[in-house]
């Protein structure tokens, strides 16, 4: 599989790059610039390309079977920029003709019963609530376009470094958590979910997670 990445070298971006490589799939990873590339690239090609260029960020993803994006803010950026990049993978998918987006969602937008969402919960923390607004924004806009083949991953509530478990639970838009309640998961295994989701194309046009 031909697989362009946007967000190749942040902590989620670089697992992704790397169970897809060990799969033996042929990765581009979208980058910024060519300065300080993780070890995890090594063995990816690499194509420069501002996402708020569509004509190079369109050029870059031609010919694969799926733009996979892992992209998120950087410190001090709009929190909208969220929903404003999934408009930009759409409008480069489309141009490019690439027919499937596979994107890094938020876990806000999951359901905790049958119409509620946690992110409406009144717990939800405030810090965390302007990104989860602003993700639940970029699944309605996937959600409105009915010439893309999309999936919208959110991970676990909690997601970090760890051990690579080689275990965990997805399912579609119901939020997971474990026994003690806890939702979690590590960047490693999270990377292998996503991964392996590219591969079985099991959620077509549809938000779904990973939990251990």
């Amino acid at each position: 599989m031909k697989i362009a990445l946007v967000g190749a070298t942040g902590n989620i971006g670089r697992q992704i790059a790397r169970h897809a490589l060990a799969n033996g799939h042929q990765v581009t990873a979208i980058v910024r610039s060519k300065k300080d590339l993780p070890d995890e690239l090594q063995g990816a090609s690499l194509a420069v390309a501002a996402l708020d260029d569509t004509a190079a960020l369109a050029s870059a993803i031609s010919g694969h079977d799926v733009l996979a994006s892992a992209y998120g803010p950087r410190p001090g950026d709009d929190i909208s920029q969220i929903t404003v990049v999934a408009g930009q993978l759409l409008a480069a998918a489309r141009t490019a003709a690439v027919p499937r987006l596979v994107v890094v969602g938020g876990a806000g937008s999951l359901e905790i019963a049958p119409g509620v969402q946690l992110v409406d919960t009144p717990d939800f923390p405030a810090a965390y609530k302007p990104f989860a607004l602003a993700a639940r924004d970029a699944l309605a806009l996937l959600r409105s376009a009915e010439d893309i083949d999309w999936t919208f991953f959110s991970p676990a509530a909690e997601i970090g470094p760890g051990e690579e478990r080689g275990q965990y639970r997805v399912q579609a838009r119901s939020f997971l958590a474990d026994a003690q309640g806890r939702s979690h998961i590590s960047y490693a295994d999270y990377g292998a979910a996503f991964v392996a989701e590219l591969e079985n194309h099991a959620y077509p046009r549809e938000i779904i997670t990973a939990a251990y």
